[in-house]
Order: structure tokens, then sequence, then C-alpha cells
């Protein structure tokens, strides 16, 4: 067991810069072919680690551990009453 929450209902995410002064990314669901988001576990070197994948179809298009993710926005609840 990991304790990491898997979840495949992220709908916008934002990686910090890797270099200073370099503006960092961001994606969003349904947005330059990005069909899904998700938080994955991953083994790491101590224990497990949570990841951000960004896939545009079959594709990983990107990655990121999550100490290095800035914004996380979720898709609404639907069972969530207004």
């Amino acid at each position: 067991m990991t304790g990491i929450t898997e979840r495949r209902d992220v709908y916008h995410v934002v990686f910090m810069a890797p270099i200073d002064g370099d503006g960092g990314c961001g994606f969003l669901c349904g947005r330059d072919g990005v069909t899904e988001i998700m938080i994955v576990a991953r083994k790491g070197p101590m224990d497990w680690l949570p990841y951000i994948e960004v896939w545009k179809g079959g594709h990983l298009h990107a990655e990121a551990a999550q100490h290095q993710v800035a914004w996380v926005e979720f898709l609404p609840d639907p069972q969530a009453q207004p």
C-alpha cells in the first residue's frame, strides 16, 4: 500500500519552472490535444512518490513529481450538492 491517492479526475495542472526565470508550463484537459491528466504512484529511490502524468491520446506527453507542481485543479464532483 502506497498511501498515495491515485486520481484520474485532474482538470488543470501547472508545473513549476525547472530554471529560474522560466515561466513553467501548464496543461488543461481538452486543450492542445491533452486527453487526460492523472495522479499516479511511482516507485522512487526510497519510497513511493506521487507523480502527475499528462496524456495526449495514448502518448505520455509530460510528467513531474508532485513537489515540482505548483497547481492542481480537479473536475467538479458530480455527486456534490450545489
